[in-house]
């Protein structure tokens, strides 16, 4: 499971950059409505829009590099919109029947498979738990799954102008586990709620 480590890792330093601004304006707001803070809301949410930070870094951010020319000494910020790598699939479930099929000329293929399958589903799933936590009136199957294909096609729409693949099977994958986020959310839900310990905000 390098592949998602690796994924997890770069959304690690995008997050922690994204810490400290996202604390300043939160008190800033928050102070400025003047209202009852629910703590535990807060926390929930601090942890949801880091996540969002983190996914938006491995999908919508540009690919980009800055550092110093060795060779002349000058500083610089370059932006990548295209690669070698860039690919459009607009056929359901044509690159998951791929990853499913035998490569026997890729080594450690079905390792790679594995990871692309399963980081397209749960790397989406934590918004099928924090939105119908964190928002009450979200709370339906209806809402969840409309947010989480409305969410994915806005990923991929977006990367196909950024010079990123654009896959339908990533909607698909991704939608899944949105859904299966919201089944766990359910699942807490029961015992949550036999324990009176629910608390949205």
């Amino acid at each position: 499971m390098w592949l998602i480590s690796m994924y997890v890792i770069n959304m690690l330093g995008y997050m922690i950059v994204a810490f400290p601004i996202y604390v300043i304006v939160r008190i800033v707001f928050l102070k400025r409505r003047k209202q009852p803070v629910n703590k535990l809301h807060e926390v929930l949410l601090a942890l949801f829009v880091h996540y969002g930070v983190g996914i938006a870094s491995q999908t919508i951010i540009p690919k980009w590099a800055m550092g110093v020319d060795v060779d002349t000494g000058k500083f610089f910020f370059d932006v990548y919109m295209s690669n070698g790598w860039v690919s459009t699939n607009a056929i359901p479930f044509k690159t998951i029947s791929g990853y499913l099929q035998v490569n026997e000329y890729m080594d450690g293929w079905d390792s790679i498979a594995i990871a692309n399958l399963l980081g397209n589903i749960f790397l989406f799933s934590p918004i099928g738990f924090f939105v119908p936590l964190l928002w009450r009136k979200l709370d339906s199957f209806k809402a969840i799954a409309l947010i989480g294909f409305g969410v994915t096609c806005f990923i991929e729409g977006t990367q196909y102008f950024i010079g990123r693949s654009t896959d339908i099977d990533d909607i698909i994958l991704n939608t899944i586990g949105v859904v299966i986020g919201y089944g766990v959310f359910l699942v807490w839900k029961v015992f949550a709620m036999s324990e009176k310990v629910i608390d949205h905000g």
